[in-house]
């Protein structure tokens, strides 16, 4: 996948150590507001991340890309989104108006987008110019794409990851989330909604494994943050941090600072200022240090993958 950047040789020394675990810290929705630009701001400023993806469609993109820049943190990544009631980047709506509901927007969620492609009613190629835009949007506010993940993991539906494999050739991004959840996770404190979400999500991702790694693109080993979507504290976090997979595990956060926007737009970030206040405690990040886990970027984890020969998902 083209250039694979520069490297740490001290984070690449431990994570060369057989059974090593290591950990990508995304925030995600970044561009949805300015409470989350804003506590993912703060995240980077404390160290508490080492990623962020960026919805372009959303409300607050352009100020989320100023901080970005302003932090100097110009690799990021792209949060592809077809849900969420949010307006699209292609500017000739009637080109992709099979993913548009009357109103120009596209639809409420996943489940509405896989009926509507289950019925034929979406266009392969509307999904594939919409979210080259995306990408394109990201690029022309001058930053570098590193990764692919999307608005509600809607890339591990078949046809939706069949355009973002071939994006990722298209615009040499090396890396593509794979939702694999570890299984720890159902250990502590879930519903019975968590399950149904866990096994739906589960049932797609051999499917998107074979695909990513046929694409020769880089992917995380695991993944934690779906099935605590929405609930991560400072108890949650110390529990992950003690039960990471071998290899690169990516954590998906969603923090925001306490707003009335955020309320008002995006009631389900309604836990945003708790997992805000659990990243910036440090709880979490003693077990971290303590387990001799390093804190990668998608830039990293694609670097060492490369030189070690390592194979996709590892």
């Amino acid at each position: 996948m083209g250039d694979v950047y520069g490297h740490d040789k001290g984070k690449d020394s431990l994570m060369q150590t057989r059974g090593m675990k290591s950990l990508i810290i995304n925030v995600d929705d970044v561009g949805l507001s300015d409470a989350i630009n804003g506590a993912a701001k703060e995240c980077y400023l404390s160290g508490a991340i080492t990623g962020v993806s960026v919805i372009a469609c959303g409300r607050r993109f352009r100020e989320a890309c100023a901080v970005l820049r302003d932090l100097g943190k110009t690799e990021t990544g792209v949060h592809l989104t077809l849900t969420g009631g949010l307006r699209p980047c292609t500017g000739d709506l009637s080109l992709i108006n099979s993913l548009l509901r009357k109103n120009g927007t596209f639809v409420r969620g996943y489940m509405n987008l896989a009926v509507l492609y289950s019925l034929g009613r979406i266009a392969a190629g509307q999904i594939y110019l919409e979210l080259g835009n995306q990408i394109k949007r990201l690029k022309e506010e001058g930053l570098r794409v590193t990764h692919l993940d999307s608005h509600e993991h809607i890339h591990m539906f078949p046809p939706v990851l069949k355009v973002a494999v071939t994006l990722a050739h298209e615009f040499d991004i090396p890396y593509i989330r794979l939702p694999r959840e570890v299984p720890a996770v159902i250990r502590k404190r879930f519903s019975v909604r968590d399950l149904l979400r866990l096994a739906g999500l589960k049932a797609f991702t051999p499917g998107a494994e074979r695909t990513i790694s046929r694409a020769q693109v880089k992917c995380n080993a695991a993944f934690l943050g779906h099935f605590h979507s929405g609930r991560i504290d400072d108890d949650i976090l110390c529990f992950m941090m003690k039960n990471l997979a071998e290899g690169v595990n990516e954590l998906a956060v969603h923090p925001g600072v306490m707003s009335r926007e955020l309320m008002d737009e995006s009631p389900w970030h309604r836990n945003a200022p708790v997992e805000l206040d659990a990243l910036l405690n440090g709880r979490w990040r003693k077990i971290a240090d303590s387990g001799k886990i390093p804190l990668i970027s998608h830039r990293e984890a694609v670097s060492f993958q490369a030189r070690s020969g390592a194979g996709e998902g590892t």
